[in-house]
């Protein structure tokens, strides 16, 4: 356990637990301590995590120097606007003397430009920097203790929350905040089933988990192995796969495209997914034009009156119109301002179009195939959400060479300013989808259009779209394929188990008959799932009923587990009476509200919103209380 000094007695002070030590609980702290300074109260946060506080589990500093991150390093914060804190860019340019890294992250820093990627062991650095400067910071009457170690339950006890850690240490606690989101859970039947069915036959089965977790060890060299998906956690694997086994990417000259070195102790990956491509890499450029001030179409007024308007909300009839015109609006904007060039109209005459006509209508389509000439700078959500749709290919040759001409074209167009309309596209979603949270919130929103229009489809676009790898994770994929250490399998792709022979066998809406492997590995994160959650703490509060999976129920009253904790609008966790419990909140992915732990600097995203409406219920339940008793321990923190 270690603590931060205060000028105050352990009697005297209210205490609240953050059970988490990653980037989301270091925004949490911060806004603790930003309401605190107008709150004179003695104030105790107790921070439980059995990994290191600011990086937490998944970005901690003891992972692969080949992992990355998916955001450039002037993208990179944990602060909420400009004035708090830098983001991983500034901190590396600004840093002092006493901010020394190690030799390999000193060379990294050194080379990295503000619009590259950090690895994930360069942004543990900066977490645990921001970290010290958070305690640092803040005022004389909050005091931070650490407890590197798990929390195992947390009860109830005279009206108070304790707080039971792994070696039987006791935290009262006026208010709880769970923020572990990234959750390890026991198998589900097929899992099990082909955990079993392909270890009896002598393959290996990995499945789902996070890349610096897992073991690969088992993966065979040489062997054909059947990946499925292709999304981050794909990337993750690929790297370690190759790269990590000795293999060794090279450029013979300037401008060469890359090439991959074996080191012969790769498996032979042969890949697909429901898209059947790989996600859109990150744009290495910045707009032409400008962001734009706020959103056009989808305005919080616009959604407050799509609320007050309807009964029953259907998000295909009634919300996607304003989405899509929104995204429009976003991909033209920066084409008509930016490359004015391009287009037939002045950009006031084509945003009144696009005010006047309906998306998708005949009408626009018409106008739009006058105005913008090249059918590259037009917009199709339709056709990019489906790239392989409708194509059937003889074999496996010939869906890699469709796949990697299309992966080619998308590093090219991300690398070149000429397209950064698709850079507009990319900031439209962003907004968009922190516009849709009154909309996914509001018990008027019919339940199996949620399920299919938004977390069926289009999530499932955002993440492809826009939180896809750097370009040179889709060039390295490229010089992979052309060694012969991977190929791809198409679309659709459905994988199972021969019971008889113990093979994997992959079919895909791409590719006559079916492919064979004795091993497969499960290129996905967890799906959250309460209801099979290993956490020892998570599952007492379940089987007590003190949390509950969130469910949603349709018309018909058929239910749908999401699997999330439900939790309500001020994130306070619920229980299985239905209570909104005012003392036990839950922010994270594993959430009924998912909120991303980061937020682009001066955006004042939805992480930072959510940790200060947070924070401001916690000073006001600490205030309002009497103070907790002092901590009753039975071993070392």
């Amino acid at each position: 356990m270690t603590d931060r000094p205060a000028p105050h007695g352990p009697g005297d002070v209210a205490r609240v637990v953050l059970v988490g030590a990653g980037p989301r609980s270091l925004v949490v702290l911060g806004r603790l301590a930003a309401h605190a300074r107008r709150t004179p109260v003695a104030l105790e946060v107790h921070v439980v995590d059995p990994y290191p506080p600011g990086p937490g589990r998944i970005w901690r500093d003891e992972q692969s120097a080949l992992l990355r991150l998916n955001t450039t390093a002037e993208d990179l914060t944990v602060y909420r606007d400009d004035d708090a804190g830098p983001s991983l860019a500034d901190w590396l340019a600004d840093r002092g003397p006493a901010e020394r890294l190690d030799a390999d992250l000193e060379a990294e820093a050194r080379d990295l430009g503000r619009l590259e990627f950090p690895s994930r062991r360069l942004s543990a650095a900066y977490f645990a920097w921001a970290h010290r400067r958070a305690l640092e910071q803040l005022p004389a009457h909050v005091r931070v203790v650490e407890h590197r170690q798990a929390a195992v339950d947390v009860t109830e006890r005279d009206g108070r929350r304790e707080v039971v850690l792994a070696d039987g240490t006791v935290l009262p606690a006026r208010a709880v905040v769970l923020l572990t989101s990234h959750l390890d859970h026991a198998p589900t039947a097929e899992q099990a089933r082909f955990a079993s069915v392909i270890a009896a036959a002598g393959g290996t089965y990995v499945r789902p988990g996070y890349g610096a977790d897992l073991d690969l060890s088992a993966v065979p060299a040489g062997e054909d192995v059947v990946v499925r998906g292709l999304g981050l956690g794909f990337i993750d694997l690929l790297v370690l796969l190759t790269q990590g086994r000795g293999g060794t990417f090279h450029r013979t000259g300037h401008g060469d495209r890359l090439r991959y070195e074996p080191s012969g102790a790769e498996p032979h990956l042969l890949v697909g997914s429901r898209r059947g491509v790989p996600f859109h890499c990150k744009p290495m450029y910045r707009l032409v034009a400008g962001l734009p001030s706020g959103p056009r179409f989808l305005t919080p007024d616009a959604v407050a009156e799509l609320l007050a308007g309807h009964e029953r909300i259907d998000l295909a009839e009634h919300v996607w119109p304003l989405v899509a015109r929104e995204l429009a609006w976003s991909h033209y904007r920066e084409l008509a301002l930016g490359h004015p060039e391009r287009v037939a109209l002045r950009w006031a005459d084509l945003d009144a179009a696009l005010e006047r006509e309906p998306w998708g209508s005949q009408g626009l389509d018409d106008l739009l195939a006058w105005a913008v000439p090249d059918p590259a700078d037009r917009l199709d959500l339709a056709a990019d959400d489906r790239p392989l749709a409708g194509l059937r290919l003889p074999d496996v040759a010939a869906v890699g060479e469709h796949v990697a001409a299309r992966v080619r074209a998308d590093v090219d167009r991300r690398e070149d300013q000429h397209f950064s309309a698709d850079l507009g596209l990319f900031h439209g979603l962003l907004r968009t989808l922190g516009a849709l949270a009154p909309v996914l919130a509001s018990p008027r929103t019919d339940v199996r259009s949620r399920l299919e229009v938004f977390d069926a489809r289009w999530f499932g676009f955002f993440s492809y779209f826009a939180s896809g790898p750097p370009p040179d994770r889709l060039e390295q994929l490229l010089a992979l394929h052309e060694a012969g250490v991977v190929d791809f399998l198409g679309a659709g792709l459905e994988v199972d188990v021969d019971e008889t022979t113990g093979e994997v066998v992959a079919t895909s809406r791409t590719l006559p008959g079916e492919v064979r492997a004795r091993s497969l590995v499960e290129a996905t994160v967890p799906d959250v799932d309460l209801r099979r959650v290993l956490d020892p703490m998570l599952a007492a509060l379940r089987d007590r009923g003190d949390v509950q999976p969130h469910v949603l129920v349709d018309d018909d009253g058929t239910a749908h587990p999401t699997g999330r904790i439900r939790v309500d609008a001020g994130a306070h966790v619920v229980d299985a009476d239905g209570r909104p419990q005012r003392d036990l909140f839950a922010l994270g992915m594993h959430t009924a509200a998912p909120v991303a732990a980061f937020a682009r600097p001066g955006s004042d995203g939805p992480v930072h919103r959510q940790a200060d409406a947070v924070a401001a219920a916690l000073l006001e339940l600490v205030t309002a209380s009497r103070p907790a008793p002092a901590v009753a321990t039975t071993g070392e923190a």
